[in-house]
């Protein structure tokens, strides 16, 4: 039967007390004393290879017997500075020193002649390594110097340089090995690999040497502390032991020794040096310290081809991000103006595909802008709907694997496997996202990286693997993964985009508040002209009249021709001051909504034009029961007798008639309607003279006649500028689809207001 390993049995390796199995590599002793009274309280089962006395004999006695007053002052004045070289036991040993739980740890390693000689030799190794790594050339050339430097140092037979990715699995970027060892070069090691506290162990101590894998770890004494009931905290300690499953795990591998040194980038772990020798080996102390020296310049070195690539694409940022932002564009439509830098957009991320939802106030109105690749219209906005349920860190939220978080996105890795998305305003739900299409990669790694451990039946502890050999793994499914400077870059956008929005709905603002000032000018002008005019053509229509009755027949033909056409023209200025004074008052009209039947508010309206449409012999033709809809009736049957009474009107063939019809939701749409979205599109056709295109936005202008003022029975031409006026109110649009000679349709739309 097989065995399969759970998360909880990974979980394992992360929970396993490392720095607390008791014991200490036999290399060297360990004596841990009360700061200031100086009393061994804790001493390796080893002590008397070096110092000549039982550990049983060293408890409760003064440090003094193992170490001179002079010789711990030099050690404990070095003590953050590495190792010091005094004697212990009458032999020389490099001392380190460090606090734990309460207590200071002493840790001595004898000395040989030939380590003696190795401090000078490492130093000059050191700085006979320090210019190939100056004149390295970028990051891998960098590395690959590192690496066969770090192996001529220690004499190792495998050097390999190992860069964790942002889930903590490690990928070896550079290797220097000896003829004849296995290369490890370009494989994937799983993160169980290193758990949780091994690598905060790593970031504390940048050097752990393991001599021998085989060794027999030494115990202290005692083996627990009587106030903590555990073994000696050993976080700090070089000779601290070993896990039992990494021993295993470097068994597996064929190691016997092994050496790293940790790579720290401000401060956090970025990767490791990782030595392996077949045979067992020991690095000197001063190698060790050398090491140490090499790795920090090595990590100063990454650190600084790092802030150099940052601050080339910071630059190049800002630089993308000015060219949003500078007012000299000329561009007053955001809009338009993000849609002509979609590669800018596209640039800063390394994304393909962006969509906009920045609201009514960017001129984006409610549809997102989108731009490049992107999922289609319906699932962007599902997107959005799901973001702004979630709890978002620094208003940002990204992954490289869309489909395994939203499951219906599955299908739409060609455009969005990956998503950066930032919420640009915490109020409302208006994002900025960014799409990256599936790269599918070939993943090599080090062994199963499904299964880095196994259970064995009987034991408590899990077993490492057993094998190394590459294993391939198909990835697919994943973008490439966001970077720390593409969510920089995200929340650099963010407040460029706002600056946008921002600027462009001041604008907004201001051209609103000076529109509302003019149409107020413009009411109360027209209002003033309309009334105080038509007192005195009414009285110029009286006097006409009365002219007409007292004088008529002694003024001849020709005077009582002028006369008619003084009546006619104040009668018709007197027509065109009443309009006028209607569409002033438009600008000041509350519309009252209702629940409205059209198809009794047309009937009222055919009822009213009875007998001008008898008289003119159109038929009028209703193909089916209208709807009923949200509207202010009165103004809306205002709109129908105008669009009707103009259908009849500009007919002069026949038969003559009037088509009065609507197309509801869903149903197929005549060209000139197919694009609007709008529940119901209603409209008034006629097989009249038709107009022509040029003058389809002209007939809707207030006093605007395409005809004689007398032909097709007159009229002042208000009655298509109200209507629209009225539609507009609305929320609604009011077009028509015309030609000469092939008849008019007017259609128009009502806007979805609430009642209430």
């Amino acid at each position: 039967m097989s065995l399969s390993v759970s998360d909880a049995d990974l979980s394992l390796c992360d929970r396993e007390p490392i720095h607390l199995l008791g014991g200490v590599q036999p290399r060297g002793v360990l004596v841990a004393f009360e700061p200031g009274r100086g009393t061994i309280a804790v001493v390796s089962a080893n002590a008397a290879t070096l110092l000549g006395m039982e550990p049983g004999a060293l408890l409760g006695q003064p440090l003094s017997r193992v170490l001179s007053p002079d010789a711990l002052a030099r050690v404990e004045a070095g003590m953050a500075l590495g190792p010091v070289m005094v004697e212990a036991g009458g032999q020389p040993c490099s001392a380190l020193l460090h606090d734990s739980d309460g207590l200071r740890v002493l840790e001595l390693e004898p000395l040989s002649d030939e380590d003696a000689k190795d401090e000078e030799d490492a130093l000059m190794a050191v700085h006979r390594l320090v210019s190939p790594l100056a004149r390295a050339r970028g990051v891998a050339a960098l590395l690959q110097e590192a690496a066969d430097a770090m192996r001529a140092l220690i004499g190792f037979d495998r050097v390999m340089v190992y860069r964790f990715h942002s889930d903590w699995h490690g990928e070896v970027v550079a290797e220097s090995v000896r003829d004849g060892v296995e290369h490890f070069m370009g494989l994937h090691f799983p993160a169980s690999d290193i758990p949780v506290q091994a690598r905060a162990l790593y970031t504390r101590n940048l050097v752990r040497l393991i001599a021998d894998v085989d060794a027999e770890v030494v115990g202290l004494v005692p083996p627990t502390r009587a106030d903590t009931g555990q073994p000696l905290d050993l976080s700090g300690a070089a000779l601290r032991s070993v896990s039992e499953v990494h021993l295993e795990y470097l068994r597996n591998m064929g190691v016997a020794a092994s050496f790293s040194v940790s790579l720290l980038r401000e401060g956090q772990l970025w990767g490791l040096m990782a030595c392996h020798h077949l045979t067992p080996r020991r690095v000197s102390a001063a190698r060790r310290q050398a090491s140490e020296v090499l790795a920090r310049l090595l990590s100063l070195q990454l650190a600084a081809e790092e802030r150099g690539k940052e601050a080339a694409a910071q630059a190049r940022r800002a630089s993308l991000l000015n060219m949003l932002v500078m007012p000299g564009l000329g561009e007053r439509n955001p809009a338009r103006l993000l849609e002509g830098h979609s590669p800018l957009l596209m640039e800063l991320t390394g994304a393909r595909g962006v969509a906009l939802v920045l609201g009514a106030s960017s001129g984006l109105g409610k549809a997102p802008l989108l731009l490049g690749a992107t999922p289609p219209e319906e699932d962007v906005q599902a997107l959005v709907s799901w973001l702004a349920a979630q709890e978002l860190q620094d208003d940002l939220w990204f992954t490289d694997r869309l489909g395994g978080v939203l499951p219906a996105m599955a299908a739409r890795t060609d455009v969005a496997a990956g998503l950066l998305a930032v919420r640009l305003d915490p109020a409302v739900p208006h994002f900025a996202l960014w799409f990256r299409p599936e790269v599918a990669r070939t993943v090599s790694w080090a062994g199963n990286p499904h299964k880095p451990v196994h259970p064995v039946p009987g034991h408590s502890r899990l077993h490492p693997r057993a094998s190394f050999q590459v294993w391939r793994e198909d990835v697919r499914g994943a973008s490439l993964p966001w970077t720390a400077q593409d969510l920089e870059a995200a929340r650099a956008l963010k407040g460029a985009l706002v600056g946008v929005v921002l600027r462009h709905a001041e604008e907004l603002a201001g051209l609103s508040r000076e529109l509302a000032r003019s149409n107020a000018e413009l009411d109360a002008f027209g209002g003033t002209v309309a009334h105080d005019l038509k007192e005195p053509l009414r009285g110029i229509l009286q006097y006409s009249s009365f002219l007409q009755e007292d004088f008529g027949p002694s003024l001849g033909e020709v005077g009582r021709a002028q006369l008619d056409s003084l009546a006619w023209l104040a009668k018709r200025t007197y027509e065109l001051l009443d309009n006028l004074f209607e569409y002033s008052r438009l600008g000041q009209l509350e519309l009252s909504w209702e629940e409205t039947d059209l198809q009794a508010l047309v009937d009222d309206v055919l009822r009213t034009l009875g007998a001008r449409l008898q008289e003119g012999r159109v038929e009028v033709r209703l193909p089916r029961r209208l709807p009923t809809v949200a509207c202010d009736a009165v103004r809306i049957r205002q709109v129908w007798a105008n669009l009707i009474t103009n259908a009849a009107k500009y007919q002069t063939g026949e038969p003559r008639w009037v088509e009065v019809g609507f197309f509801a939701p869903g149903e197929a749409r005549p060209e000139a309607a197919a694009r609007v979205v709008a529940p119901y599109i209603f409209y008034v056709k006629d097989p009249g003279i038709g107009i022509a295109p040029q003058f389809h936005e002209a007939i809707f202008e207030l006093f605007r006649r395409l005809h004689p003022a007398q032909a097709y029975g007159g009229g002042t031409g208000a009655g298509l500028a109200i209507s629209r006026r009225l539609v507009t109110l609305h929320g609604g649009n009011l077009w028509l689809d015309s030609a000469p000679g092939q008849g008019s349709t007017f259609y128009f739309t009502l806007g979805e207001e609430p009642l209430g």
